[in-house]
């Protein structure tokens, strides 16, 4: 019997109390792939890890466990990506899952494509335990996925399986802290050759407490993640669809801002948008801004 091929499975968690529930289940989604050999590395990173969780996974025996002082996405992803001895490697957030045979139908597809780096597979989107495709026809990017990106992020975090002699840890290395997978997909539509197949293979969850895109911080840190992405050697026709995409960045921090109370910070997010490419569509928010300026003793619209 020919020996199964090894996966290795990156899991970036900062392993919180809060979260080990989680982690336990996207750890059991993996150890009980079939067809495969697949290898949990979680990369614990930040200084928030439970003790007990930590020491729950070091003495598992069957989890490599990486320790990062920084609580970090991009440098937890590079990590893991730097520690992978496997042919192939995959990423699980550790609030998502891996369908039963999920690594085994992708390791089949590139056995049988030795030319392709990269498989992305549908998935579900989980919403408070409502489960819809992401996707209804993946396939369909095949044609151009680099400018399927402009609509869709095809690339979710538990969407793809990588062929580590072709996708190294450079693609890793200038990852935004935010848009990280788009920035991921926009590389890799540019530099490799992907293949998309319809089949659900994850479970995505969209409503998971603490999830970075549920922070403030990833409204006001869109732009200058967008800016990392049009620094990107993209056509011009894709880079004026990114470009229109941070002017609606900026747009979004200025109603964030004013939401929070904080009028001069919105103006000056909201200047920035009236000068982004498609800004005149946030031209009419001026008279509200002003308005609240006005509201806010001495507060100026040029402070």
């Amino acid at each position: 019997m020919p020996a199964l091929v090894t996966v290795s499975v990156v899991m970036p968690t900062e392993a919180r109390s809060d979260r080990a529930e989680l982690l336990r289940r996207a750890l059991e989604s993996v150890r009980s792939q079939s067809g495969v050999r697949a290898i949990p590395m979680v990369v614990v990173n930040g200084p928030a890890a439970e003790p007990a969780l930590l020491a729950e996974l070091t003495r598992s025996g069957d989890v490599q466990v990486v320790r990062l002082p920084a609580a970090h996405l991009p440098a937890a992803l590079r990590a893991g990506r730097e520690r992978v001895l496997s042919p192939y490697f995959a990423e699980l957030d550790d609030d998502d899952e891996l369908l039963p045979g999920a690594l085994a139908a992708r390791v089949e597809a590139m056995e049988a494509r030795p030319d392709v780096d990269v498989v992305v597979t549908r998935g579900y989107v989980d919403r408070q335990g409502h489960r819809e495709v992401n996707v209804q026809d993946l396939e369909g990017f095949q044609a151009d996925p680099l400018r399927s990106l402009l609509h869709t992020n095809w690339l979710a975090p538990c969407a793809g399986l990588f062929r580590t002699a072709t996708i190294g840890s450079e693609f890793f290395a200038d990852v935004p802290p935010y848009l990280e997978w788009t920035y991921l997909g926009l590389r890799l539509a540019l530099e490799r050759r992907i293949l998309f197949l319809n089949r659900p293979t994850w479970v995505y969850r969209a409503d998971t407490p603490r999830s970075l895109s549920k922070m403030p911080g990833y409204v006001l840190q869109q732009s200058a993640s967008l800016d990392r992405l049009l620094a990107l050697p993209l056509p011009r026709d894709v880079r004026r669809g990114f470009e229109r995409r941070r002017g609606f960045a900026f747009h979004a921090a200025a109603s964030l801002e004013l939401r929070a109370g904080r009028p001069q910070a919105a103006w000056r997010w909201h200047l920035r948008s009236l000068v982004a490419a498609g800004g005149w569509r946030y031209a009419l928010y001026t008279r509200r801004l002003i308005y609240a300026l006005v509201r806010s003793p001495g507060d100026e619209p040029g402070s």
